[in-house]
């Protein structure tokens, strides 16, 4: 897939991010935090959406159409059941971009994206394990 984004140094602008966003989940209550944590997990969960119809394959559409839903899934379960659900979203999350690198199974993605969401993906669940387990 071409982007006509390019983003230089991706990596670094993916840690520059989570720390714009961190900040928030450090002034609100627990509650809220992970609310606002899951709908991270599910609107970057949904990204892969975009890119599987731009594949115009409809055996990558599903697939990514399915790992959307488990990633809107973990993110409810976050909600529901028990906060943990949303890093490991996010750790999932991080290696399905991996996946996507080479690429070894799914969408093309632009080059930018991968380094940039690995690096938020991964920053950001060790953070909200930090803030929410101790």
């Amino acid at each position: 897939m071409q982007s006509q984004i390019h983003i230089h140094r991706p990596a670094i602008v993916g840690g520059f991010l989570f720390l714009l966003s961190a900040p928030v989940h450090l002034v609100v209550s627990e509650s809220v935090s992970v609310a606002i944590a899951a709908m991270t997990l599910a609107l970057i969960g949904g990204a892969y959406i975009g890119f599987g119809a731009s594949a115009q394959d409809i055996r990558t559409m599903v697939l990514e159409l399915l790992v959307a839903i488990l990633f809107g899934m973990a993110a409810l379960a976050g909600l529901l059941w028990h906060w943990i659900a949303i890093p490991l979203g996010l750790t999932f999350h991080a290696l399905w971009d991996f996946l996507h690198h080479r690429p070894i199974i799914g969408a093309p993605v632009p080059r930018w994206y991968v380094p940039f969401c690995v690096v938020y993906d991964l920053l950001a669940a060790l953070f909200l394990v930090v803030l929410y387990a101790f």
